[in-house]
């Protein structure tokens, strides 16, 4: 992101050397190396013409959870749904409200980018701005794969304004936090259409060492409709409308726009 790369962007060659053909692993092993030595990418684009963009190798912690304050408004971006991320949201309000004296007057819970995790903590997340209601149930092949998640009473927030921005980059469990509160009309999602990516799969060995990924059942939001292939539509759509693009900046139109949205 530092480097200009984006969301949906196709690398076709690493060093000059093209990479079609090579799996993801052999990709990645290309892209790897010491911290510090630069790395040469050809970058397509949409309709763009291919252009090149200079990585800076380096080892990245990736933090679940980060916030900051905007004027007297929360902003928390989730990265991934890890086992963590529901003690980390609670750390960050924590913060947020010595930092701001109180509690603050919105959220914006940015989903950006997410590709999603533990199914157990999108239902805590979307558990913690819900008073009551269901939040998502699977469906399978066998009855026992069938399950309903509720929320339970406590909106940490009590109601405050909340926003959720996501785009293309926004998977599975990050789907199921957006599309829930969107359903129980808690939330206004603002952004770009999600990825669709609302199954559930078991890993089947076989006698040589191998596997079978198989999907056993779906994810189902409380309307009914499922996220699968379909993905989670934004009340508001804004596109991501700079060249050089990033979230968390001043470049940033789609957290602008909700910045706004709540000042209102």
């Amino acid at each position: 992101a530092r480097a200009g790369m984006q969301s949906g962007d196709l690398i076709v060659e690493v060093d000059g050397k093209p990479i079609k053909g090579l799996s993801l692993a052999q990709a990645v092993r290309r892209m790897r190396g010491r911290p510090g030595v630069a790395i040469d990418l050809l970058v397509r684009r949409g309709g763009q013409p291919d252009f090149n963009i200079q990585i800076i190798r380096a080892i990245i912690k990736v933090r679940a959870v980060r916030w900051q304050t905007i004027d007297r408004f929360a902003y928390i971006r989730v990265s991934r749904f890890s086992e963590r991320v529901q003690t980390g949201i609670a750390q960050a309000f924590s913060d947020i409200r010595k930092d701001l004296g109180g509690a603050p007057l919105g959220v914006i819970l940015d989903l950006r980018n997410n590709p999603g995790g533990l199914l157990t903590q999108a239902v805590k997340i979307s558990d913690f701005f819900l008073d009551d209601g269901e939040i998502v149930s699977t469906r399978g092949r066998k009855k026992r794969e069938n399950r309903k998640f509720f929320a339970k009473k406590g909106d940490k927030i009590e109601g405050k304004p909340l926003i959720i921005l996501i785009n293309n980059g926004s998977a599975s469990a990050a789907e199921i936090v957006a599309g829930s509160l969107q359903d129980q009309k808690r939330a206004i999602l603002l952004g770009e259409k999600t990825f669709g990516k609302g199954s559930v799969q078991s890993i089947i060995p076989l006698s040589d060492g191998g596997g079978i990924r198989l999907t056993v059942s779906k994810y189902y939001l409380p309307s009914g409709n499922s996220i699968s292939e379909v993905g989670v539509e934004p009340d508001i759509f804004i596109e991501e409308d700079e060249k050089n693009f990033e979230i968390d900046s001043k470049l940033d139109n789609q957290l602008n726009y909700a910045v706004n949205l709540l000042t209102i």
